[in-house]
């Protein structure tokens, strides 16, 4: 089959190209390379109708996944800066584990515990950003990596000011069509307070 394909398409050029002379080289467009070259180039459109279609679900449930992702991390970080952060572990399975600069929670309980009474005392406004994200999608599982970094706006008459900055690893799993944190990782790299003295490490 795939001799008589290969000797169809070849054909097909030879009886369109046939003895049309490249003016620039002198070289016959008949010639057994471009014969080749078009033979390939014909093939691929002539991929069958079926594989095209699975290869672009494929590319659009992957696109749609990573856009659920970032949507997971950003809301979170939304919710962990305003009054939603009682609702901060459904972001998690049940037995996920956060580890911050070392200190580790595990569980919805344990999770949620690692937010009672962490937030930013100011007069102002406090936002995070998120920044160059990496995302990793296999199956049902996948993993993020982001930068994020602290900024208080003391009011609105004076420049923001920078809080803390550092790095974040996820890795999430995907039940009933939604994301879930199964681990996160979270390093600081500026702004750490005496809490992780003794259990930060560079990583």
């Amino acid at each position: 089959m795939i001799t008589t394909i290969k000797w169809d398409c070849s054909e097909q050029f030879t009886r369109k190209f046939n003895g049309v002379r490249d003016v620039a080289s002198g070289v016959f467009a008949g010639s057994k390379f471009l014969s080749l070259l078009a033979c390939a180039v014909l093939l691929a459109f002539q991929a069958p109708q079926s594989v095209r279609a699975d290869n672009v679900q494929t590319a659009q449930s992957a696109l749609l996944d990573r856009i659920q992702i970032e949507d997971l991390i950003s809301n979170y970080y939304w919710d962990m800066t305003s009054s939603g952060r009682h609702a901060l572990s459904e972001y998690y399975v049940e037995d996920a584990v956060l580890d911050v600069n070392g200190i580790i929670y595990k569980g919805h309980d344990g999770i949620q515990s690692a937010y009672s009474g962490s937030g930013v005392t100011t007069s102002g406004k406090f936002h995070m950003l998120l920044n160059n994200p990496r995302i990793r999608v296999k199956g049902d599982t996948a993993t993020a990596e982001t930068v994020w970094t602290g900024v208080i706006s003391d009011t609105v008459r004076v420049a923001p000011r920078l809080f803390e900055q550092g790095r974040e690893y996820d890795e999430l799993v995907k039940k009933e069509g939604r994301w879930y944190f199964k681990k996160r990782v979270i390093t600081s790299d500026a702004g750490l307070t005496e809490k992780y003295d003794e259990t930060y490490k560079q990583r």
